[in-house]
Parts: structure tokens; C-alpha cells; sequence
């Protein structure tokens, strides 16, 4: 069992069905949401792992996905590389942080199997950090991935950051994604071509 820091209980199983959302949906479509949302954002930031491993050993970026900090106050007596009960020391920022040729790299990751990111899924911590990040001169962005349309996107951090100021819409689009993002192409090793997708966006800035 894991809790932040004001004791409130972080629930593992976030896959309960809203039964408003699913009212028009048959059987085999909820079962199949319901089985997406339980492995959701494990094999994408699993891939993005490895490509980030990938480009280390060709000394080519090192990215590392950041840890989330807990403190452990009950271990299994049993078990004893179990834990029983923890805290979250920290509200997590973003996930990957980094160095590509010379610049600072910092990250967030995103998976939905719906059209849309909203607003709620970036956290206010999130955005500040990216908002410092950028200030200092670094690179940083949200690299997302539209579940059911197999297509990752890499959007600048600042674009986001400056259409939540205004929030005149509830979300991002996945065509807003299209329209203002680099698609991040797939690939055997690494699996996704991450430093190809930074290049393009990010061509001002690695080439001064």
C-alpha cells in the first residue's frame, strides 16, 4: 500500500468503469477500454526506456526515466525485498530527464485511448517544472501516445504551456497534436526515433 503524504491512499487499480461513459457501448467495447486502461502507459514508457537505453550505449543522448520518490515505513517480514507501506515524499514531476548534445532534455510521457488529452491529465506541478525548465534554456516536451492510432507525437512543451494560460478549450485534440507536433517514427532498435523527432523540433536550439 503506497500514500501521500496527507494519508490518502494511492489506488493501484484505476480501471473501475464509469458507467455514464460506457451507457452506449456494448459489452466487448467496455471490456476492451477496461483492459487498454489497466496496461496504460506500460509498454509505451517501456519502449521509451529502451530507446533511451539505445541512445546511451551509442553514446549518442543520455536520458534517464526519473524515479518516483517514496519513503518505505513497513516492509514484509516474510518477504523481505517487499514493501508493505510507503509514501510519496514528493508530488512526481515529469518522467525523463537528460543530456542531447550539450542541452538539458526533460520530459513528460502521455498515453490515451481516446482522442484527447485533457487539461487534468497535465498536473500543475508538471507544467511548472517544463515552464522553469524552458526559462533556464533547456528542451522540454510531452511526447504522446494516441493508443488506439499506434502515432506518438512530440509537441514542445511551450505550446501547451501557452494554450493552458488561455484554456479555451477543455483538452488537446489529437489533431492539435498532428498539426503542431513531429510524429515520432517507429523502429525495431531503438523502438521509437526519438533523437530524429527532437532534431526536427528542436533545430534552433541544438545548432546555435
Amino acid at each position: 500500500m503506497i500514500k501521500y503524504p496527507n494519508g490518502q491512499i494511492y489506488l493501484e487499480d484505476e480501471t473501475k468503469i464509469d458507467k455514464r461513459k460506457h451507457k452506449n457501448k456494448t459489452e466487448e467495447q467496455i471490456n476492451r477500454e477496461h483492459y487498454l486502461k489497466a496496461n496504460m502507459g506500460m509498454n509505451f514508457e517501456s519502449d521509451v526506456s529502451k530507446s533511451c537505453e539505445y541512445y546511451k550505449n551509442q553514446n549518442l543522448a543520455l536520458i534517464y526515466k526519473r524515479p518516483t520518490p517514496i519513503k518505505v515505513v513497513k516492509m514484509d517480514t516474510v518477504k523481505r525485498q517487499m514493501i508493505k507501506e510507503a509514501y510519496f515524499q514528493e508530488k512526481s514531476v515529469t518522467d525523463y530527464v537528460g543530456l542531447y548534445k550539450g542541452k538539458y532534455i526533460d520530459f513528460e510521457c502521455k498515453e490515451t485511448i481516446h482522442n484527447s488529452i485533457p487539461y487534468k491529465m497535465i498536473r500543475e506541478q508538471q507544467y511548472l517544472h517544463l515552464e522553469k525548465v524552458i526559462q533556464m534554456g533547456g528542451i522540454g516536451f510531452f511526447l504522446v501516445s494516441f493508443k488506439m492510432k499506434q502515432e506518438v507525437y512530440l509537441l514542445k512543451a511551450s505550446i501547451i504551456l501557452d494554450e493552458i494560460k488561455v484554456k479555451h478549450h477543455p483538452g488537446f485534440k489529437y489533431e492539435f497534436f498532428k498539426e503542431k507536433g513531429i510524429l515520432v517514427k517507429r523502429g525495431y532498435n531503438p523502438p521509437y526515433m526519438l533523437l530524429d523527432a527532437i532534431d526536427i523540433a528542436f533545430n534552433d536550439i541544438l545548432n546555435k
